[in-house]
């Protein structure tokens, strides 16, 4: 009997004892009210170089302040450190005042709507391009007289006859001069001249020729001498007729309309003792 026991031991081994695991326990975590913003994560700073010891985690950042101070306008001398209110301008500039207008020169026919001076007619007035550009033919003219702005006045008939103080231009021209039996002005140097005067022969009309082909005449129906005078009024020319009895001498006509020639000087070489 004990050797069947001791067989049977031999033969079954024996089993290991089961290891039972403790429990675990699982620990709940707090759960954020939905309400709550979840912050953001803070960025990390910056790399600034080398970092030569110390600790190698980054340094705190300092948050920005909320409020920002105004820029500063340079040295304050006492008073108050608080910024000053700056007064709002408005969005749009106001308009500037609008310039005072000159008087305009009465109406006048022009050199398109005139074929002859004459007592119904006696005005004409040219428009600023036909009062610069070229020159203004007078025909049948035996005298002239001209007033410049500096007030140099002279006096010229076309037979050669000269008194006061004749006018040259930059050219070295006559400013209103004869030129093959016509009285000429260079309108190039217009601003020159202030007033003229253009007179013809009694019973003869004078003829008024512009650089583009427009002419008209003037004539006095009485038979008496046709006198045109000339003003300029700005960038225009203006011209009249003014009939005059046939008789009356070129001196009287001349100081008649206010003239008086200037003395002529002629400029000579300063005298060396």
């Amino acid at each position: 009997m004990r050797r069947d026991i001791d067989y049977l031991r031999r033969r079954v081994k024996p089993r290991p004892e089961p290891v039972v695991a403790a429990p675990v326990t699982q620990v709940a975590q707090p759960v954020a009210p939905a309400s709550a913003p979840t912050a953001p994560p803070a960025a990390a700073a910056p790399s600034t170089g080398l970092t030569l010891g110390g600790p190698s985690s980054p340094a705190p950042t300092v948050p920005a302040p909320t409020t920002t101070r105004p820029a500063s306008t340079g040295l304050t001398l006492g008073g108050s450190s608080e910024p000053t209110a700056t007064p709002s301008t408005p969005s749009a500039r106001p308009a500037a005042p609008a310039a005072p207008s000159t008087p305009q020169p009465f109406p006048a026919p022009t050199a398109e709507e005139v074929r002859v001076l004459d007592d119904e007619t006696p005005l004409v007035r040219l428009d600023p391009r036909q009062s610069a550009i070229g020159s203004l033919i007078v025909g049948g003219a035996t005298a002239i007289v001209w007033e410049t702005v500096d007030r140099v006045t002279g006096v010229a008939s076309a037979d050669g006859g000269a008194d006061g103080t004749p006018v040259t231009t930059p050219g070295n021209r006559p400013l209103l001069g004869f030129d093959g039996g016509d009285a000429i002005l260079a309108l190039r140097h217009v601003h020159l001249i202030r007033r003229a005067l253009f007179v013809g022969t009694a019973g003869q009309p004078l003829t008024v020729q512009l650089f583009d082909d427009e002419n008209f005449a003037a004539a006095d129906e009485a038979g008496g001498v046709p006198v045109v005078s000339l003003l300029r009024i700005g960038s225009r020319l203006e011209l009249r007729l003014e009939p005059l009895p046939a008789d009356i001498p070129l001196k009287t006509l001349v100081r008649q309309f206010g003239f008086e020639p200037t003395p002529y000087v002629v400029g000579r070489e300063p005298r060396r003792r």
